[in-house]
């Protein structure tokens, strides 16, 4: 059962045509590359699982979210084949996977959800924090850095029923 989206030949035409050199950098070995293609489909999944059309086609086995019954191209107003991965979400997957491999765990990082240093003085030292007491959530959700190539790539295939076409992504 596959557990990443894409494979390691398409990510490395994906990322030489756009020369993210790190992807194919001098001391970096396949199974690095392979475990962060691993990491970042997860990531997919988790961050966007929720705002996709339809349902997995393998049922509550089926690892991934891809393929999909019941999924729309909303660029194109066309359904996307049960038995399709569609490209946008496989060249999501290489994107950040690319993120992956810099920073491995960085899609999915493991936060404290707390007070948020909102100033920081180093003269006499001043800290002034903020939290959900201020208004502010602190989820972990929302102290993930963005990947708006990710967003980029996705937003034909997230569904666009309650709210704004796409979430923004965290890595």
């Amino acid at each position: 059962m596959a557990d990443h989206y894409g494979d390691l030949p398409g990510a490395a035409a994906y990322h030489d045509a756009r020369g993210n050199a790190a992807w194919s950098a001098a001391g970096v070995t396949d199974p690095q590359r392979a475990a962060a293609l691993v990491r970042a489909s997860s990531a997919l999944d988790g961050i966007y699982g929720n705002r996709l059309a339809g349902r997995k086609t393998g049922g509550r086995t089926q690892v991934l979210a891809w393929p999909r019954i019941g999924a729309h191209d909303y660029c194109a107003d066309e359904d996307i084949p049960s038995d399709e991965i569609p490209l946008e979400v496989v060249n999501a997957a290489y994107e950040l996977a690319l993120a992956e491999l810099q920073a491995p765990g960085s899609s999915s990082p493991t936060v404290t959800p707390g007070r948020l240093v909102k100033r920081q003085k180093v003269d006499t030292i001043e800290r002034e924090f903020f939290g959900p007491g201020d208004g502010v959530s602190g989820t972990p959700d929302d102290m993930r850095p963005v990947l708006t190539a990710v967003e980029d790539a996705l937003r034909c295939v997230l569904s666009r029923s309650g709210g704004a076409s796409v979430d923004i992504l965290r890595v």
